[in-house]
């Protein structure tokens, strides 16, 4: 039997743990996006149908949102309650909370390829990143 590696402790509560392979995207949205392939699935799942995105950056412990439902759309740090015991009690995810921006673009097409955050890609940072919300 194949022992999962632990990618983030008592996430949502003890023993309630995110493993390396729920980092990143999930099947659901391969499948809709027909595609393994990251940026073919933001483009698909954020630029085309516009779906809010929000994920917890596991390498720097912060929360991030992509609010898509307005323009400029904003990539910001989401708001979070360090006075929760658990990291996944901290944030809720919902892009629309204020939060401090990061970013805003006008043209959805543009977020991919200009987002940096601790100077790594979109890519990068989705792959170490536990998503919490497309919706």
């Amino acid at each position: 039997m194949e022992r999962r590696e632990i990618a983030i402790k008592d996430f949502y509560g003890k023993g309630e743990h995110i493993y390396n392979e729920e980092l990143g995207w999930g099947p659901d949205e391969r499948r809709d996006a027909k595609s393994s392939v990251s940026r073919e699935i933001f483009e698909f799942e954020v630029v085309r149908v516009g779906w809010n995105l929000s994920f917890y950056y596991i390498d720097n412990d912060t929360f991030y949102g992509i609010h898509t439902e307005e323009i400029p759309i904003e990539v910001k740090e989401l708001p979070r309650d360090r006075t929760e015991p658990y990291i996944g009690w901290q944030c809720e995810g919902d892009t629309h909370d204020d939060g401090k921006v990061l970013y805003s673009f006008d043209n959805p097409e543009d977020i991919w390829d200009n987002v940096r955050i601790d100077g790594k890609t979109l890519e990068e940072v989705l792959e170490r990143s536990y998503i919490m919300g497309l919706n």
